[in-house]
């Protein structure tokens, strides 16, 4: 079993060694964001490839996490480095998936929240999430809620959803375009909100 004192005591140097590397950064200090780079170059590769898939996608979302980070430097307030980086990553794979049209769904998006959700903070930004998003669901005109839900709440097809309300397939297939580019609009707000709580 690992020795639980040594574990906090590791994890309690490297805030320590974070916090020193910051102050550093924030006073323009090359070489501590030279060892900030080194430190966690891999981590946020690592991280945004598990999230997009693509090699050279996530080298361009992480060279550019650390290019922000450095011309920032003296405004940031950053208290947690390896959970800034970790938010910065996340918010760099919406603004992707975003950028290419790619529908985010709600399962993604509070899949991300709750991995990232630390106390109060994290749930409280959840709840909202979800909140918001329910509300836009409601707001959708009555055939596009009612289709929408049968097909991502209640996972109907959508031959059965057109047989249980008596449409045509392709008049379904329109109904959730409709209804899907109506929530792209809650999901840009979740990434506004996502990328305000990293700011």
């Amino acid at each position: 079993m690992p020795n639980t004192r040594n574990m906090m005591i590791s994890v309690l140097s490297e805030c320590e060694e974070d916090e020193q590397l910051l102050t550093q950064l924030r006073e323009g200090d090359k070489s501590a964001f030279d060892k900030i780079y080194l430190k966690y170059w891999k981590v946020v590769l690592g991280a945004t490839y598990k999230r997009v898939k693509d090699m050279d996608k996530s080298e361009d979302i992480a060279q550019d996490i650390f290019t922000r980070l450095w011309i920032r430097r003296d405004e940031n307030n950053i208290k947690n480095l390896r959970g800034y980086l970790l938010t910065a990553v996340r918010n760099g794979f919406f603004t992707l998936m975003t950028k290419e049209n790619r529908f985010i769904s709600i399962d993604e998006i509070s899949a991300e929240l709750q991995a990232d959700a630390s106390g109060a903070d994290g749930n409280l930004l959840f709840k909202e999430l979800m909140n918001a998003y329910e509300a836009m669901i409601e707001d959708l005109p009555n055939q596009q809620k009612a289709i929408f839900r049968m097909r991502y709440q209640q996972e109907l097809s959508t031959d059965e959803i057109a047989q249980q309300l008596e449409l045509s397939p392709k008049t379904v297939r329109n109904h959730l375009g409709r209804a899907i580019n109506t929530l792209r609009t809650a999901i840009t707000l979740a990434i506004i909100m996502m990328t305000i709580g990293q700011s």
